[in-house]
Order: structure tokens, then sequence, then C-alpha cells
């Protein structure tokens, strides 16, 4: 990044920031195959012909995480973007004509607007760490007038080997810590109904949702998952399936900027056996589903290929409406006010950890 106005606040209107997803070949693995990583990166889109092109300041996510992982990038990518795209929205108020013109109080007015749309304060918080990464990274390479000694550093209080820079904007308002409206878990007597009906109507995800109430996976580490990375325990896993977690790539030809298909802690997983359960779900899915692509998914779409984190909230948000539907049709009252209860919060595929945790 030579030029120091590599961020033109276009005055047409036309121009947005947006995060785009790259894969790119890191090594090769010993069978000569390419090994590859998926990255984010910061693009400019023309809203007039929708066409994109990879910016420079993609250089400032390489530069603090290009060996982190595609989360973590994609993270900090969607925080800068979302601000650089409020600099262009306010450029005149701000008299903006590119990033030159930066300083600590379009910073500081950013963070207080969020606040003001009621964005969460740990949200809030993280937002706010990516920018003054960005302010410090802008200020060595001179784009900015500002000096190094504007940012604070202080030693982690949990490790004093580590420092960390202290947030240089001023006068930010944060919204107190307050209760959120999610739902971690369900009544005991509805887990049961609940895997019923992924069973009975048939959803290509219903195995998913059984290893996800009895034993903790995110959709990641399902979606993951090849018929190999499993083993039964007793005839089809009628005690139980070990299950082997790692990342994996299973749909290179898809761009994914969501990161609902990347696995956060690789490891064995012990996924319970109930009663006959697991070998039901997991016979009958075997049976119903057989692999077609060369990958060898465990869950698969119509086409044969690897399911995405996407397509399996999908599923997930289908099965919990058809399950809501059975509660209020039904003539049990309990059933009636229970689902009058579940649909007043928000809950998703993230339900089955919560399930787990409290067996």
């Amino acid at each position: 990044m030579e030029n120091k106005n590599v961020v033109d606040f276009d005055r047409s209107g036309y121009i947005k920031f947006i995060v785009r997803s790259v894969w790119s070949q890191i090594a090769k693995n010993k069978d000569g195959s390419p090994d590859e990583k998926e990255f984010a990166v910061i693009a400019v889109k023309n809203r007039r012909n929708n066409k994109s092109m990879i910016h420079p300041l993609t250089d400032f996510i390489f530069y603090k995480w290009k060996y982190s992982a595609f989360n973590t990038m994609k993270s900090h990518a969607y925080n800068l973007v979302k601000f650089l795209n409020f600099l262009i929205e306010n450029k005149t108020y701000y008299n903006l004509s590119s990033l030159t013109d930066l300083n600590l109080e379009h910073g500081s007015d950013y963070l207080n607007e969020l606040t003001y749309n009621q964005v969460p304060r740990s949200t809030v918080k993280k937002i706010e760490r990516t920018i003054t990464e960005f302010y410090i990274y802008l200020t060595k390479r001179n784009f900015i007038t500002l000096e190094m000694d504007t940012f604070e550093k202080k030693t982690k209080p949990y490790n004093k080997y580590e420092t960390y820079y202290v947030s240089p904007f001023y006068d930010v308002n944060y919204l107190g810590d307050k209760k959120n409206n999610i739902l971690h878990t369900i009544p005991d007597e509805y887990i049961l109904y609940f895997l019923e009906m992924a069973f009975q109507t048939k959803s290509v995800i219903a195995l998913g949702v059984y290893m996800q109430f009895f034993g903790g996976l995110r959709v990641g580490e399902i979606v993951n998952l090849r018929r190999m990375d499993v083993s039964t325990l007793g005839s089809y896993g009628e005690n139980g399936l070990v299950l082997n977690i790692e990342s994996r790539t299973l749909r290179t030809d898809l761009s994914n900027t969501s990161g609902s298909n990347y696995v956060k802690k690789p490891r064995y997983q012990l996924v319970l056996g109930y009663k006959n359960w697991a070998k039901v779900f997991y016979k009958t899915h075997l049976e119903k589903y057989p692999a077609i692509s060369g990958s060898d998914p465990l869950f698969i779409n119509k086409h044969g290929y690897a399911l995405t984190g996407q397509s399996y909230r999908y599923y997930f948000n289908k099965l919990k409406e058809e399950f809501l539907s059975y509660l209020r049709n039904s003539k049990n009252v309990d059933d009636k006010m229970a689902s009058l209860t579940l649909a007043s919060f928000k809950w998703s595929t993230h339900l089955g950890r919560g399930v787990f945790s409290n067996l």
C-alpha cells in the first residue's frame, strides 16, 4: 500500500466495502495435492454493475491475522468494513476525501452510533479493538496524522509477557449488560418430542440433531463429518458413536464468509446412546443418504454434495417451525403453553449444545 489515497471516498454514492473469501494454496500435501486455506479479504463493490474487486486494505487484515483461523479474519474484516462504510455514508458531514483525513473523532462517533442503535456492549468492544488496531496500522505507515504515543500500551493482567493497546477513542458510551432473549435449552419433556419430529418428518439433518442433543456438536462440526469419521459402539452405534472432529474442506466450490463450516476444537467426541435411538437414527441415515461425491460427506444435499452450515441452519429452522406448529395444534394445554413460551425466545442450532450440557 504505497498510495495514501487508497480509500478515496467516492462521492457518487455507488461504492461500498464488502467482505469476500478467497482460497489460496499455502503448501503441498505429501501426495502432491494442494494444501489450501480460505482467507477473508476486503473488496469494494460498485452498486451500479454489481462488480467488485479486492481492495489494498486487505493488507491490514493479512498484516494482523493472516495466520489466524478464517473466522477470526472474517470477524475483523467485517468490523472494519462496517466502519469504512460509515465513513463513506458520512463523508459530507465530516468533509472526508480520503483516509488521510481520518482522526479519533470519527472512530468515537462510529462507536457511539453503534450504542445508539442498541448494539450490545460486548459487540461494540470487539469492534473497538479492530478499529484501534486499524488506526495503529495507519499511524505506523504515516497514512494519518497521529503519533504512536497516542496509543497507550499495557500488560495483560493474566499474562505479564503479553501487551495490548488501550483504545484511544474518547467519550464512548456502552449499553449496560442486559440478559438476552436467547433460549439455550428446552424442557426435558420436549427433547425427545423434537427428535421424534426430526425422524418422522424424514429431515435430512435428523441424525445431526441427535448428535447435537447427545454430543453437544456445533453446526460446523456436523457438516465437516465424513462417513469414515464415525466409529460405532455396538451395532450401528446402539451404545453410542465416537466422532473424529477436524476442520476439513468438503466444499471448495463455495465461498463461505459466514464461518459456519468450521471446527472450533478438533477432538474425538462421544455421542451418547439413548436406548436404541442412536442405532435407529444412524442406520436410517446411512440407508437413506448414500454418499455420492468423492469427499464422502456424512450429511449431503440432494445433489450428493456436502451440506453447508447455512443449509443445515435452514433445515433446523424449518424443523423448529414444524415442532412449534405441532405444539400449537396439540389438544394438550401444556403443549399449547409451551409453544407460546418457546416461540417468544430466539433459538436455533445452538440449542443442541445447551441440551447436551444439561443432560
